[in-house]
């Protein structure tokens, strides 16, 4: 039987394998590299990059300095990994090339805490505002008791020195406009905390005035909020006023009212707002915005009170008005009110993310009534 041949292996070869790339785009690709390498450290030292950084509601971190001390040694690493994270070279540029990757390409939100809605629209994605609009966190007795408490103590404060209390509530957007929000979310059975705490305050005498209602009527003649921003417009605002100086006018008949023809509505272009700001994606959101004008009566005046740290303070002056001191605290919500109850006061002193009821503050100011501001999803815990 004849044998068969053995199969030989190739030998080996020391010879280099091919390389596809010719010389010069190796030289380009060494020098691209070099310089994406090189750019940042260059934009950390110099600050090459002048694209605005996003917006994101907080401080940047700080060079953390080195002491020579065990603990701050061990805790240096971790605040210089910080640092950089914050402070990379031409961080914002990338910040917006990833914006529009997720949002082209990808069909999604850069964003947790911001929604995308239809037809343009955007949406705060914190889990307070979502919770607020699908009810699914109700009050329970015990938190219900403490609100009650709580607006019996400030009503109770307030009246002993002569002064009115009014607790105002303004409806979130995702409430006035779900027509705009992605199907994934939707309304539960549940209880909403802004039906609950308006029924047991109501029932117990105390203030709870709701702009759901207001809020509707605005939206039935005009665009009530802003597409790209969490708060309402000057539409909103406006008939939200409305709705405050015809509760106001139970305690002081005499105070003015901005009627309809005292007050034209204009829409001006403008950047997105502040949900298009945490894109970083102001320019492509840009559009129309409603915005107020009417004949000033009254004078902006510098405040009579130093200004906290953190607080932001606007006071005006109306000579001659028949209407009452007012001083009103809240959240960013107040600030759309300001042009318009201010000209329904004597005396008008807005207090933006101050103390709920700073005592101090009311001692000197001497208002004839105290009104808070705040947006629905104040209600929720925070998770």
């Amino acid at each position: 039987m004849a044998r068969r041949p053995v199969p030989q292996l190739a030998a080996r070869t020391t010879e280099p394998a091919h390389v596809w790339l010719p010389a010069w785009a190796q030289w380009l690709l060494l020098a691209t590299s070099a310089v994406a390498i090189l750019l940042p450290a260059a934009d950390m030292r110099w600050h090459l990059d002048t694209t605005p950084p996003p917006e994101e509601n907080r401080k940047l971190a700080d060079w953390p300095p080195l002491r020579l001390e065990l603990g701050a040694l061990q805790k240096w690493p971790a605040q210089y990994e910080t640092w950089v994270r914050d402070r990379f070279g031409y961080r914002s540029t990338l910040i917006g090339w990833h914006s529009q990757l997720m949002l082209d390409v990808l069909g999604i939100s850069p964003r947790a805490d911001v929604v995308l809605g239809k037809d343009g629209w955007l949406f705060l994605g914190t889990n307070k505002s979502i919770d607020a609009y699908r009810c699914i966190f109700p009050y329970d007795a015990g938190g219900l008791a403490h609100e009650i408490a709580y607006t019996r103590e400030r009503t109770a404060y307030l009246s002993g020195l002569g002064i009115r209390y009014l607790n105002v509530w303004a409806p979130n957007k995702e409430e006035m406009y779900p027509e705009f929000l992605p199907l994934w979310i939707q309304k539960t059975r549940g209880p909403c905390r802004m039906d609950q705490l308006g029924a047991a305050l109501h029932k117990a005498g105390l203030s709870f005035l709701d702009l759901r209602a207001s809020e509707q009527a605005a939206k039935a003649q005009a665009l009530a909020y802003h597409k790209t921003d969490t708060h309402w417009n000057a539409v909103g605002a406006y008939f939200g006023y409305r709705s405050i100086v015809t509760e106001l006018r139970q305690w002081f008949p005499e105070m003015k009212m901005l009627e309809p023809g005292e007050v034209r509505f204009v829409e001006v272009a403008r950047p997105g707002g502040d949900l298009a700001r945490q894109l970083d994606l102001e320019k492509r959101y840009a559009g129309p915005q409603t915005f107020e004008q009417l004949a000033h009566r009254c004078k902006r005046v510098q405040p009579s009170v130093t200004r906290p740290k953190g607080t932001k303070l606007e006071a005006f002056d109306c000579p001659g008005s028949k209407g009452p001191r007012v001083l009103m605290f809240g959240d960013s919500y107040g600030n759309g009110l300001i042009p318009f109850l201010a000209e329904s006061a004597s005396h008008f002193l807005a207090v933006e993310f101050g103390p709920p009821i700073d005592e101090d503050l009311i001692a000197r100011e001497k208002p004839d009534v105290v009104i808070e501001v705040h947006v629905e999803r104040q209600m929720q815990p925070d998770r």
